[in-house]
């Protein structure tokens, strides 16, 4: 037989009541007298269980005047529910009256008759979420006061530099009046006294007072000149002014003409304001509220963390921002390529910095680089299969003739051998960039000791190559965990561009260290050097410098090794004086030890 646990008392309902962390009370009547209140709500209110059985009112004073006791009023009377988000309430904490806000409701409690038996009042306090709220509209706000005022300022500069300019001309006319009034002056003295004298000494200051008039004449029309200048400046502001505002409302239309995009980031509060354009391009609709996360969401997972780290690097003040990714809309799923473009600007104040871009769609651009690809990759795959059996059939010959001692015959197979080999390393490189930029390159992680790898890069660029020396001090075991072909690739290709871009005879140093926790490779020439606009660009795809026409090669080398480091979350980068050399650097993350 089934023995059902006894109900809780009275006491025990109260007491799992209190537990609840919702702020929550039960009045009764038009007055709202307090029948229970958990702790939370006493909380809320500052008070103890000495309130209960008291009305809302005369347990709290403050709230006379206030709309609550109406709002009580209504509920009880009309048997509804009232309820309110970040309403406003002013209440006593430690005897001072404070604002505070809060989400609440008023609910009505009816019997089987549908009659108000009681008041169900629930409320969470908000405070800090509207205060924040608040802050961040109010820093929004003086940051746009702040670009008005700046843009203002540089203009009345402008102004003013033209103002003194014309200041200066009129104060210098000013100065030459004076000095003609002081002439005038002595000329008049020395004519009154000639007066007395002879009535021909009076003759005589007429006519010069006649020519002293004439220069002040003069005078008069410069000082109506200097007026009649002042005025065209003003003039001249006004037009600066109304130039501004037509270049602004240009570029307004130039934008919403590109079908662009376009957002702001506070570099502080991170605060994200976008266009609705801007929106629709990543899915979602134009009047929906997105944060950065949301946006950063919507990129495809292999390009997601290369974005977040591009965006996080240009707001830390680091160059400016140009990355291009493939998105998943929110709400239609269409896939698309965009490409986004910011610059980070300084605030004068320099407390924050501001992040402005624009973003566009670039598919249709991104499906003919597809077709390309698709191209250059078929004709290299079908290439190799010739190349294949031309090196095969070079080998044979090379074994055949290796005999008979022939001098010429087995320096040209050695160098048609080679030409083979620098052919098919071409080829391989194209077709890697076809798998790469099609996202078919794949990782084949594993652990070893990159001091071991570059050691065996070393040993073999020395065997292919006899006419340069190179260098390489063995250095401590450095575990790491990446693709030990494709960082064999990477170092080859450095050891080769040096040995191209080198003159015979001279050295070439390689390295390898632990640096600032990260595994770093150095590859430094004796060569031509790269000169400052070139080593931005160094690292695009079939980007070469122009003055090195004269050496073969496609410009995909130092592309491929720079996608393939940022694959394994690393980073590569040059430093080159030119006419001295140029030393080429790289590092990889550490293997992690077992139990980290």
């Amino acid at each position: 037989m089934y023995n059902a646990p006894p109900f809780l008392s009275k006491e025990q309902l109260i007491d799992v009541f209190d537990q609840t962390k919702t702020a929550t009370a039960i009045h009764v009547g038009e007055l709202a007298v307090i029948q229970m209140a958990n702790d939370a709500m006493l909380k809320i209110w500052d008070k103890d269980r000495s309130v209960i059985g008291k009305s809302l009112e005369d347990a709290l004073p403050e709230l006379k005047g206030q709309p609550f006791a109406e709002m009580f009023k209504r509920v009880w009377k009309e048997g509804i529910t009232v309820a309110g988000t970040e309403t406003a309430a002013d209440l006593i904490t430690d005897g001072k009256v404070y604002t505070y806000y809060f989400d609440f409701e008023y609910r009505a409690i009816k019997d089987r008759n549908g009659k108000t038996i009681c008041v169900l009042h629930t409320a969470t306090d908000v405070t800090e979420r509207v205060k924040h709220r608040l802050t961040l509209q109010e820093a929004y706000f003086k940051e746009q006061a702040l670009l008005r005022e700046q843009s203002l300022n540089e203009e009345l500069a402008a102004s003013n530099e033209e103002l003194n300019a014309v200041n200066e001309e009129l104060s210098k006319n000013q100065d030459e009046l004076k000095i003609l009034n002081e002439t005038l002056e002595g000329r008049v003295e020395a004519r009154v006294k000639d007066l007395r004298e002879s009535e021909n000494n009076f003759r005589l200051l007429s006519e010069e007072l006649a020519a002293i008039n004439e220069e002040m004449a003069a005078a008069n029309e410069e000082l109506l000149t200097s007026n009649e200048e002042l005025y065209e400046a003003q003039e001249r502001l006004q037009e600066i002014y109304d130039r501004l505002e037509d270049k602004e409302i240009a570029l307004r239309l130039a934008i919403e003409a590109a079908n662009f995009g376009t957002w702001h980031i506070h570099s502080v509060s991170r605060e994200f304001i976008t266009s609705g354009r801007l929106r629709e391009l990543f899915g979602f609709h134009a009047d929906q509220d997105i944060t950065i996360e949301d946006a950063l969401n919507q990129i495809t997972d292999e390009y997601r963390q290369y974005v977040s780290d591009k965006l996080e690097n240009a707001l830390s003040g680091n160059g400016n921002y140009d990355v291009s990714y493939p998105v998943e809309g929110f709400h239609d799923k269409k896939v698309r390529w965009l490409r986004a473009m910011g610059n980070l600007k300084a605030d004068k104040s320099g407390e924050f910095s501001s992040f402005t871009g624009v973003v566009m769609d670039i598919s249709i651009l991104k499906k003919d680089e597809q077709r390309k690809n698709d191209f250059i990759g078929m004709v290299s795959h079908e290439l190799k299969t010739p190349l294949t059996s031309m090196n095969g059939y070079l080998q044979l010959l090379q074994r055949k003739t290796s005999k008979m001692q022939d001098d010429f015959i087995n320096s040209s197979l050695d160098m048609a051998v080679r030409q083979v080999k620098k052919m098919t390393g071409m080829i391989n490189g194209f077709l890697n960039v076809s798998r790469l930029e099609s996202g078919k390159i794949v990782l084949n992680q594993h652990h070893f000791l990159l001091n071991e790898l570059v050691q065996s890069a070393v040993e073999e660029a020395r065997l292919m190559e006899t006419g340069h020396t190179i260098n390489f001090q063995p250095c401590e075991n450095i575990p790491v965990y990446a693709d030990f072909d494709k960082i064999s690739n990477v170092i080859s290709n450095l050891l080769s561009n040096a040995v191209k871009y080198s003159p015979v005879h001279k050295n070439i140093n390689l390295q390898c260290n632990i640096i600032d926790g990260m595994a770093q490779v150095s590859v430094k020439d004796n060569g031509i050097g790269i000169s400052e606009n070139d080593s931005g660009r160094i690292f695009e795809r079939y980007y070469r410098v122009v003055r090195d026409s004269h050496i073969s090669g496609f410009g995909i080398g130092l592309y491929l090794s720079a996608e393939i480091i940022a694959r394994h979350h690393g980073n590569i980068w040059l430093e080159s004086d030119p006419g001295n050399g140029s030393t080429f650097y790289f590092n990889l993350p550490l293997a992690k030890q077992p139990g980290n």
